[in-house]
């Protein structure tokens, strides 16, 4: 074989992984807990609506709070507060209520609906109207009665429903009304849905859940909700809805925009490319129901501003919130029309043939989308231009899966058709997995087709991934994959990480939980390896990375770890040799260790601090990176520093990069809040563009849904873009 000794990593790597997978895990032992997916959960019917009271003093409650004993999921063991919960429903609404003890004290800073998610303490409910988490919903609420909700059908769900909350002597305690048009039962009559409470303490960065599984992994806030969760929540019994699904009925958006400065045609994509444009002064979204989960959406002119994403870059908080794509045309169903379950790449983002956010602005497009049982299917077609060039383009991308109920079992296929700059190209997908409850054994494959003018040989233009998963108690994850992605596989309106590439990676996640500690939460050990050769047969990318993490029962984190891989490029290109025939190739190492430490981790008020340093391609580099989140009262703040210093090996002088950055957010009433961030950076080497960025944005939104967005530059440029943008969105029929 023609590399180094390289392989030789890769075999202990998996040889590590095995003995630990068939030795060491039969010493962990599950948690007990009350609530499992096996438990049924019998939900009241109020005779009469409840008022929004969070005092709950109304008789109902205290007899229907039958959710208790409430895990930890970070010691796998009975949460150390007290939380009562219980769900009352008719026709109209959910009521839901929560009683809730703690020693610490409750952390209620922030002001702002939907602002600064996981710095003050919450409760939530978790709903899967369906039963296998294709149709999932949260909805949160903080002592100040401050609301966040998410949707796995849309990033940008924003219904209206209403919450309070109150402190009491000994914690504090909430209500929730939601309405049943919210959460889109797919029928009248009977239901079964699966339903979860949670509550999350800031101080102490406690998670605790009222269903439980010894797979749940304790993420932090920052990764919540996660719904393929919902497969470990029981079954709700005893809801009779009659009359409840609405008739169909239109939806709209409909926005006007104004753009002055000297930079006002000057615009950035969801992706982060800038291009010169006109701007749009007005547009619409627009949905209509087919049926209960199926909806035909509509975009004519759409925004491509994003004056909404840009406002939720600005304001500061720990726990940035993962808007993959906000346009309303591609948020609604968006994960209908690229179903992918299962990441085979692990360490990587995953592969997806059609990834909307590549896709610049847009004239027009039309979808089909939604959920009928167990199955979800989302077909689009989008036809707009590329600002960076004469020709513009149309895609087509259609999806579908099936997942049974019990998540043992699911199949899906999407596809593109796309149409962009004079190129055509299409791509085919499928793949299924299987789920054994009783070994955890996870098994799964995935094969891609792809078709078209820049592809010379089909043959060469395939992508083959396969993966054997054992999941147990601890939680206790280990993994083998095969990856085969022929060296012409390039979606052009998708996004692969790396083609040209064969052979096996792998991973194993292993948190240990010491039962008897007095100061350790848990400790989580990570491995991942990977060894791809190219079509020559060359090491074309080597990974074997390690990570230790400890979290302290003081809410400080401890972070260790060593990356070490290699990667070969072909005359500047590291995704596939085959665009200049293999010529000019060099494999350069990448063996970085790295230290930190964040304090206050998960809590409103933290310092995270981290320092890595050894080769990096052709340099060696040092580099450190602080973040520093605080709140005064209901100011929000946070500041980062960063610094690389680059050494070249080659006869070069040295050269290093700064940036600081500094972001204030301020809450405007419960719907509206402003923000401003300043970013420098400074010095000619490190990856990033010098330069010195102002963004400002305000938002407000009123008592009839419609919103009013104020933004001047964008924390999306390089340096600050003299444009201002007043936007103001009506929403009509509730909106989308």
């Amino acid at each position: 074989m023609r590399d180094d000794h390289s392989w030789l990593r890769w075999s202990v790597a998996v040889l590590i992984t095995l003995i630990v997978l068939f030795s060491g895990v039969v010493c962990i032992a599950p948690a007990s807990a009350s609530v499992t997916s096996a438990d049924r959960y019998a939900v009241y019917r109020a005779e009469k609506p409840f008022a929004l009271d969070p005092t709950l003093a109304d008789p109902r409650w205290e007899a229907a709070f039958t959710a208790r004993d409430f895990i930890d999921l970070a010691t796998r063991g009975p949460s150390q507060s007290r939380t009562r919960a219980a769900v009352f429903y008719d026709d109209k609404n959910l009521y839901v209520g929560f009683d809730v003890q703690q020693s610490t004290p409750v952390t209620h800073t922030q002001l702002t609906n939907n602002v600064g998610f996981g710095l003050d303490d919450f409760v939530g409910i978790g709903i899967d109207c369906v039963g296998n988490g294709e149709r999932g919903y949260w909805f949160e609420t903080t002592p100040n009665g401050v609301r966040y909700q998410q949707a796995n059908e849309n990033a940008r769900f924003l219904p209206v429903w209403s919450a309070a909350g109150t402190l009491t002597p000994t914690g504090w305690r909430a209500m929730l009304i939601v309405p049943m048009s919210a959460v889109h039962p797919p029928n009248n009559g009977p239901q079964h849905w699966r339903v979860n409470f949670e509550r999350y303490v800031a101080a102490t960065g406690e998670r605790d859940t009222w269903a439980f599984d010894s797979l749940m992994a304790n993420y932090p806030v920052a990764n919540f909700p996660d719904f393929r969760e919902a497969r470990w929540w029981p079954t709700a019994t005893g809801m009779v809805l009659s009359g409840v699904v609405p008739k169909p009925k239109p939806k709209a958006e409909v926005y006007a925009l104004s753009a002055t400065g000297g930079d006002r045609d000057v615009y950035t994509t969801v992706s982060g490319t800038t291009y010169t444009s006109a701007p749009r002064h007005f547009g619409v979204d627009a949905s209509y129901a087919i049926q209960p989960t199926v909806n035909l959406v509509a975009a004519l002119s759409p925004d491509f501003s994003n004056v909404e994403i840009d406002q939720q870059t600005i304001n500061p908080q720990q726990f940035r919130r993962n808007f993959r794509e906000y346009r309303p045309f591609f948020a609604q169903g968006a994960a209908y029309v690229s179903p992918l379950p299962e990441n085979f790449e692990f360490n990587f983002a995953p592969d997806q043939v059609f990834y909307s956010p590549s896709l610049g602005p847009f004239n027009r497009g039309i979808k089909l989308e939604g959920t009928e049982g167990t199955n979800s299917f989302g077909v689009l077609e989008a036809k707009g231009y590329d600002p960076t060039g004469p020709m513009g383009f149309d895609v087509i991308a259609f999806g579908f899966k099936h997942k049974r109920l019990n998540n043992t079992l699911a199949y899906w296929a999407d596809g593109v058709m796309a149409h962009q700059a004079g190129v055509s190209d299409s791509t085919f997908e499928f793949g299924a997995y299987g789920r054994s409850l009783a070994s955890g054994l996870v098994y799964a494959f995935n094969h891609a087709m792809e078709y078209g003018t820049n592809v010379a040989n089909p043959s060469q233009a395939e992508k083959t991934q396969a993966l054997f998963d054992i999941q147990k108690a601890g939680p206790f994850e280990a993994t083998i994959g095969w990856n085969q992605i022929g060296p012409q596989y390039n979606p052009i309106d998708g996004f692969t990480n790396i083609a040209d590439i064969k052979g096996p990676n792998g991973q194993l996640d292993w948190v240990i939980t010491p039962k008897h500690s007095t100061w350790i939460k848990n400790i989580e050990l990570y491995l991942y390896g990977d060894r791809w050769l190219d079509s020559q047969g060359y090491v074309h990318q080597e990974d074997a990375d390690a990570y230790l993490n400890l979290r302290t029962k003081k809410a400080v984190t401890y972070n260790i770890g060593y990356q070490n891989g290699s990667q070969r490029s072909y005359g500047g290109n590291y995704y596939s040799g085959y665009y200049n025939n293999y010529a000019d190739a060099v494999t350069q190492p990448y063996k970085q260790p790295f230290v930190g430490v964040t304090l206050g981790d998960g809590a409103p008020n933290s310092f995270a601090v981290n320092y890595q340093w050894g080769p990096f391609g052709s340099y060696y580099l040092n580099q450190i990176n602080t973040t520093t989140i605080y709140q005064f009262r209901h100011l929000s703040m946070e500041f980062d520093y960063a610094g690389t210093y680059q050494r070249p090996f080659v006869a070069q002088p040295t050269n290093g990069q700064w940036l600081r950055r500094l972001t204030f957010g301020l809450p405007l009433g419960t719907d509206g809040n402003a923000a401003i961030s300043y970013r420098d950076v400074s010095g000619t080497g490190g990856f990033g563009t010098q330069g010195k960025n102002l963004a400002v944005g305000v938002r407000k939104r009123f008592r009839n849904g419609n919103e009013l967005f104020v933004n001047y530059g964008t924390p999306a440029a390089a340096t600050t873009l003299d444009r201002t943008i007043v936007k103001y969105l009506i929403r009509l029929g509730g909106g989308l």
